[in-house]
């Protein structure tokens, strides 16, 4: 495990703590939230937009999606994925282990790695873990992950060994391949594996514990998000840290909604990903301080108040719910910006306080309040 990663400061009565993670491309305070940047953009909102006037300090983007196309070669002729899309932050790539749960994407697993459909012209694509570690090389994330098994959610205790097992020596051959290939367009290029295995206690510790042994940087934990009861996922959380070193940053894939974030938090996670807030945003799912609110209803079609009265954002300072209403039932594609604005700007603005009371030492009554005001009814 490298020095990647410090604490800065721990939570006296919880395992939230406040800390920096080291990238070639800088610093980003944790915990923090990621921005998906699925093809090198983030639906609906600009570079300039994230950096500017959200300030969000790192992003992930599909390291598969982005082989299939633009593809690896006009990527590295630009000088890389950062400099391809003009991102100058700290940026994570995904091996694409996530699309297992996709059945238009996954023809079959073996252990020779995934065979992916390619969704652009339907042919087959098998991605070994050799294979997604030299595209994430090429690329030039400065986080790299490991191909990992993930399983569909309710499958048997044995299905969920198998992907650990699998994820393990698969993580074998990521790590080989990317200590061997000295063509990386990152030098400091930092790699994750990812523990696998449910909602099993025994199974996640076991597959992080031999994950750690192959000395990834960090190990992550993957496979959250996708049915399993928030319970566990907190339970599973909490367990992992206990047996990992302080200095692993813990980084809990595929979560984004506010209360989860926090929940997190408190049992020891320092970074997260999602698609979730700006997917909400397209689907009318708005995140206030007094709980989320539905824009298409018929009771905002006449209100002049912001979205939130307690958000600072462009959109909540320019712009009432009855004009973002209006947007949104005309199917205008400037309400999609401005709602998806709203909600990134939200989360990172949430991981911000989270950061300050955690290093004022009052995480704990933060939280309390928070969820006692997010879980107002929408009237």
């Amino acid at each position: 495990m490298s020095d990647c990663f410090e604490v800065n400061v721990s939570s006296s009565s919880s395992f939230a703590r406040s800390g920096v993670l080291h990238t070639a491309h800088g610093r980003v305070l944790t915990p923090f939230f990621m921005p998906v940047a699925t093809k090198g953009a983030v639906k609906f909102v600009s570079h300039p937009q994230l950096v500017n006037e959200l300030c969000v300090e790192c992003m992930i983007s599909n390291a598969f999606i982005n082989y299939l196309k633009p593809g690896l070669g006009l990527i590295e002729s630009a000088g890389g994925l950062h400099k391809f899309i003009g991102w100058d932050k700290s940026l994570f790539t995904d091996s694409g282990g996530f699309q297992l749960i996709l059945d238009h994407f996954v023809h079959k697993v073996t252990n020779k790695g995934v065979f992916f459909k390619n969704p652009f012209d339907k042919s087959i694509e098998l991605i070994s873990p050799t294979k997604a570690i030299h595209i994430q090389n090429s690329l030039g994330s400065d986080v790299a992950m490991c191909l990992d098994h993930q399983p569909l959610f309710g499958k048997s205790r044995a299905a969920y060994l198998d992907s650990a097992i699998r994820t393990i020596e698969w993580g074998l051959e990521c790590k080989k391949a990317h200590e061997e290939n000295v063509n990386k367009t990152n030098k400091h290029q930092l790699l994750f594996g990812i523990a696998q295995g449910g909602i099993h206690k025994d199974i996640r510790c076991k597959c992080a514990l031999a994950l750690h042994k192959i000395g990834f940087d960090a190990v992550a934990l993957g496979g959250f998000g996708i049915g399993e009861a928030q319970r566990d996922m907190y339970a599973i959380i909490k367990e992992v840290k206990k047996i990992l070193p302080k200095n692993n940053p813990t980084y809990v894939m595929g979560i984004g909604s506010p209360i989860e974030i926090l929940n997190a938090v408190e049992n020891g996670a320092d970074m997260f990903d999602s698609a979730y807030p700006t997917r909400m945003a397209r689907h009318g799912l708005i995140f206030t301080s007094e709980g989320p609110i539905k824009i298409d209803r018929a009771v905002h079609k006449n209100s002049f108040f912001p979205l939130d009265k307690n958000c600072n954002c462009f959109v909540c300072r320019n712009h009432s719910r009855a004009y973002l209403h209006h947007l949104f039932k005309t199917y205008e594609q400037n309400g999609l910006m401005l709602l998806s604005y709203h909600n990134t700007y939200f989360i990172t603005n949430l991981m911000k306080e989270i950061r300050l009371s955690i290093n004022e030492n009052r995480f704990e009554s933060f939280k309390k309040d928070f969820e006692k005001n997010y879980s107002k009814k929408e009237n």
